[in-house]
């Protein structure tokens, strides 16, 4: 085993994608002693802060550090290789398949969960109607999206030749003016179609996951990468859509169903999910979704 170093992740609890690195800790079986957790509150926009910039060029989260790597690691699967090298797993085989195969399936099933398809921002912020507008900008995703614009206002008027903070105030501010613009007629039915559209590709990617789950676990009898991604992906997901039974799909499915009526969650999935959700882990991490 590598001599235990003091490690340091920056996080978020409200990222589904640090939830990955949690779940790895969490299957790794490491001390709370071993690693320093820095919140990187995103709703602040605290990730867009310069100093942060210098730990991770990308601006998302999470990022992790340790004494015997020359730079952070910024990519979940890479954190989780890392973690795996670090420490042996004390609850079954490593994180990473040891066969070809199987460390192929782990890999297609990491990339479509990363996909433009499964992106949970559709879920999160996409609208069908004015009705859905409506709804969005009473509620705390917009505020997150605001906050997020005022502060790349200001970091776009302090850095003006910064192409990130001005990449990402021209995206940001196209999908804020959605909701502030009520004038935009064109662009909102456009963005209607293009959240339609976005459904059902959500739909064949769903779809897609569950041909691609085998069972018990995402590829198989052990849990791997493919699994710890996956969850708080689908965790998410269901948050998003203000679900707190972790067993309960219906307003996944009646959302999804407004573009494609005859979309179900697939028994294979469902298999997964409940066996996922016995696991010590994800009732450590994922006591309330999010």
């Amino acid at each position: 085993m590598a001599a235990l170093q003091k490690l340091t992740l920056y996080s978020w609890v409200g990222s589904q994608w640090a939830g990955v690195v949690h779940l790895g800790l969490a299957e790794k079986g490491l001390d709370k002693n071993e690693i320093e957790i820095k919140e990187i509150d995103l709703f602040k926009a605290e990730n867009f802060h310069p100093e942060y910039l210098k730990i991770n060029p990308n601006g998302t989260v999470p990022s992790l550090k340790a004494p015997s790597l020359n730079e952070p690691l910024v990519d979940t699967r890479e954190i989780l290789e890392f973690l795996d090298r670090y420490r042996p797993s004390t609850r079954g085989p490593d994180l990473i398949p040891v066969n070809a195969q199987d460390k192929a399936a782990a890999q297609a099933l990491i990339e479509l969960v990363h996909s433009h398809d499964l992106e949970t921002g559709l879920i999160l912020s996409g609208c069908l109607d004015n009705a859905d507008i409506d709804q969005m900008k009473s509620s705390p995703l917009f505020n997150y999206l605001a906050a997020r614009q005022s502060a790349l206002e200001k970091y776009v008027a302090a850095d003006p030749a910064n192409a990130f903070y001005a990449t990402r105030f021209k995206d940001n501010g196209a999908l804020h003016k959605h909701f502030t613009d009520a004038s935009k007629t064109a662009d909102r039915e456009a963005f209607f179609s293009e959240t339609a559209a976005g459904y059902r590709k959500f739909a064949d990617g769903l779809e897609t996951l569950e041909r691609q789950i085998r069972l018990p676990y995402a590829v198989g009898d052990h849990v791997t990468v493919a699994d710890l991604h996956i969850v708080p992906w689908l965790s998410h997901t269901l948050w998003a859509l203000g679900t707190t039974d972790p067993t309960d799909f219906s307003k996944l499915e009646q959302r999804v169903r407004r573009t494609v009526p005859d979309f179900q969650i697939g028994p294979k999935t469902r298999r997964w999910w409940t066996n996922f959700g016995e696991r010590d882990s994800f009732r450590e991490v994922f006591k309330v979704l999010h």
